[in-house]
C-alpha cells in the first residue's frame, strides 16, 4: 500500500513539473538600419561663376566733330548695321570736296605735262612731279572720304546698349568712348578652379556642366565648355575656366551676375553603394563586414563586403549587397549572427 501511494506522489510531482515550464518567446531588439544606395565614384565639382557677355565693345569716333544724332538708349536691342551716332559731316564733306578739286587739277596737269613730255618739251622731272603730285593728291582724297565715313558709327554686330557715356550736341574727340555695346549671343559663366582639380582633370573633356543664378535656383541652365587658361593666377593658383549658355535665355539675367556652377562626368558607369561609415565592422587588415537584414525572417547575417572608398560620414562599397538592402548603422559591435531585430522608427 505505501508503495503505491509513493508512485502515486512521484507521479503527480512529475506533472505538476512538466505543467510549469512554459516556452518564453525572445522578444526582437531593436536597431537602427539605413539602406543601402546608389551613387557614384566620380567627382562633382560646384564653382562660384561670374556671368559676361560673350563680347563687350566701347564704341569710338575715329574723328572729332559735335554729335549731332545718337540712338543709344541704355538697354535696348541694336541690329547689326543700324545707325547709332552721327558727328557734323558737313566740316568732312567740305575737306572732301577740296581734296578732289585737287586731284582733279592735278590730273589735268598730269595729262599736258605727259602730252608735251611725249614731244620732247617737258623735261623728265617735270614729268615725274607731275605723277607724285597726281599720287599725292589722290591719297588726300581717299583719307578725306574716309574721315567723312568716320562721321556715322553702325551696329558692328547684334547687340545690346549696355551703357551711354555722351548726349546729343556733344563735342566728341578722336578716342573718346560713346557706348558700350554687348554682345549676348551667348552668355559666358567664367570662375576659378584649384590647381589640384585642374591637375586630376587634364584632358578631360567629356563633362556635364549646368548653372543656375544665385536666387534663382529653381531655373537650372546646360552650359558648354568655351576655353581654359593653362598660366594660373601667381596669387591663389587657380585656373580660369569658361563655359558659356546660348543666347535664347539671354533676357533672363544680366551680365555681371553671379551663378553657381555644377560640372560632372558624362561617364557615370563608375558606381557604389553608399552606407554609413557607422555600418562597418572590421578595418583595412582584416577586412570589412556588415551586419545586413533579412527582411523575410527579420534577422542578421554578417556580410563581407568591398569598400572603394570612405568619404566624409559614409563608405563606398563596391561588392557585397545590393542597392536598397538595409543594414545596421548603429551599435554594430553588439550585434551576432542571425539576431532577430525590429528597426528603430523614429516618432515626433
Amino acid at each position: 500500500m505505501n508503495r503505491i501511494f509513493i508512485l502515486v506522489a512521484v507521479f503527480v510531482l512529475q506533472a505538476c513539473s512538466e505543467s510549469t515550464e512554459v516556452k518564453q518567446e525572445v522578444a526582437p531588439v531593436v536597431v537602427q538600419l539605413s539602406s543601402a544606395q546608389v551613387t557614384s565614384l566620380a567627382n562633382n565639382y560646384e564653382f562660384p561663376a561670374f556671368v559676361s557677355a560673350v563680347k563687350n565693345v566701347d564704341l569710338k569716333f575715329e574723328v572729332s566733330g559735335r554729335l549731332i544724332f545718337e540712338n543709344l538708349i541704355e538697354g535696348s536691342q541694336v541690329k547689326k548695321g543700324q545707325i547709332l551716332a552721327k558727328i557734323d559731316p558737313k566740316p568732312f564733306q567740305r575737306k572732301v570736296e577740296e581734296s578732289r578739286i585737287r586731284h582733279e587739277d592735278a590730273q589735268r596737269n598730269l595729262k599736258r605735262i605727259k602730252d608735251v613730255f611725249e614731244k620732247n618739251v617737258a623735261s623728265q622731272r617735270d614729268y615725274d612731279d607731275a605723277k607724285s603730285q597726281f599720287s599725292i593728291t589722290k591719297i588726300a582724297l581717299e583719307n578725306a572720304e574716309q574721315d567723312l565715313s568716320y562721321c556715322t558709327i553702325r551696329a558692328p554686330f547684334d547687340a545690346v546698349v549696355g551703357a551711354r557715356y555722351i548726349e546729343n550736341d556733344s563735342l566728341i574727340r578722336s578716342g573718346d568712348s560713346l557706348a558700350n555695346l554687348q554682345d549676348r549671343s551667348e552668355l559666358y559663366f567664367t570662375f576659378e578652379v584649384p590647381e589640384r582639380i585642374m591637375t586630376a582633370n587634364v584632358g578631360n573633356r567629356d563633362v556635364k556642366a549646368s548653372a543656375h543664378i544665385i536666387g534663382q535656383e529653381d531655373n537650372v541652365y546646360d552650359i558648354h565648355y568655351v576655353e581654359h587658361k593653362t598660366t594660373p593666377d601667381p596669387i591663389t593658383q587657380t585656373y580660369g575656366v569658361t563655359f558659356a549658355l546660348k543666347g535664347e535665355v539671354a533676357n533672363a539675367f544680366y551680365p555681371g551676375s553671379r551663378a553657381i556652377v555644377n560640372i560632372m562626368p558624362n561617364n557615370n558607369s563608375e558606381r557604389a553603394l553608399l552606407v554609413p561609415l557607422s555600418a562597418l565592422v572590421g578595418n583595412s587588415d582584416a577586412g570589412f563586414s556588415v551586419w545586413r537584414l533579412n527582411e523575410q525572417d527579420s534577422k542578421l547575417t554578417q556580410v563581407k563586403v568591398n569598400v572603394s572608398k570612405l568619404h566624409g560620414e559614409y563608405a563606398l562599397l563596391s561588392s557585397g549587397i545590393k542597392a536598397g538592402d538595409k543594414v545596421v548603422s548603429a551599435a554594430v559591435g553588439q550585434m551576432r549572427e542571425g539576431l532577430l531585430v525590429r528597426e528603430y522608427k523614429a516618432t515626433y
